[in-house]
């Protein structure tokens, strides 16, 4: 983990901070800001699988993952231009309710929160006419955090399931002025959630007791207004 956050770092630092000297100083640069929503369709082992772990006591708890496979959360990116190139920043934070089937039928609806924070790098086709045509990778970090979905003869408690993902991103920028464009996107995430985090056990780490790591697929159609500056 913290290598991954050092690579980003010297990245953005090239990026944002370079000299008047550099090979590329003479490349047109702009920053931008965009806010819209996604719709995120997701699929995975999330849907088939609860967990059985030994808590700090000796007690076996059971954590009951939720099945949510389409919900929606607000979407926002922060980056830099540089001629044909996008490096930017994307957020996603949004709380639901979602269903945990293993539950007893009156508790079995939950409030869920969905997190993520990746770092994206692109190829925009087309520039600089007013549309163009970004395809690129990224990666992120993720976590989805439900109440009440952790059973153990102590009682129910809260859960956050933590890992990583890799992505392909696509989208089109459609610029109505030289400072404000609209920009639908698709972004394909493979994740894999490798740690879950509940009051009685901490954090565990799959590695460390010999469980699988959760893999989902999360597919998120998105509509951003854009401002560049």
């Amino acid at each position: 983990m913290r290598k991954i956050l050092l690579a980003i770092a010297l990245v953005c630092s090239a990026v944002f901070a370079q000299p008047d000297d550099s090979d590329f100083s003479y490349w047109p640069r702009s920053y931008f800001a965009s806010i819209g929503f996604n719709v995120i369709a997701n699929r995975g082992d999330l849907f088939k699988r609860d967990m059985k772990i030994i808590d700090k006591d000796g007690d076996e708890e059971t954590v009951n993952l939720p099945m949510s496979k389409i919900f929606i959360a607000p979407d926002y990116n922060l980056g830099v231009n540089i001629r044909e190139f996008t490096f930017g920043l994307s957020f996603q934070y949004w709380s639901y309710e979602g269903k945990i089937a293993n539950l007893p039928e009156d508790i079995n609806e939950q409030d869920v929160r969905y997190y993520r924070f990746g770092f994206e790098a692109s190829y925009n086709f087309f520039y600089p006419d007013f549309f163009q045509v970004g395809v690129g990778l990224g990666y992120s970090f993720s976590s989805i955090k439900a109440e009440n979905n952790v059973t153990s003869i102590k009682g129910f408690f809260d859960s956050e399931l933590m890992g990583s993902g890799v992505g392909i991103i696509s989208y089109m920028r459609y610029y109505i002025t030289d400072f404000f464009c609209l920009s639908p996107s698709l972004r394909i995430y493979e994740n894999w959630y490798k740690a879950v985090h509940t009051k009685n056990s901490g954090t565990v780490e799959f590695d460390d007791v010999d469980i699988s790591y959760f893999w989902q697929t999360y597919v998120a159609i998105s509509i951003n207004a854009m401002v560049q500056f």
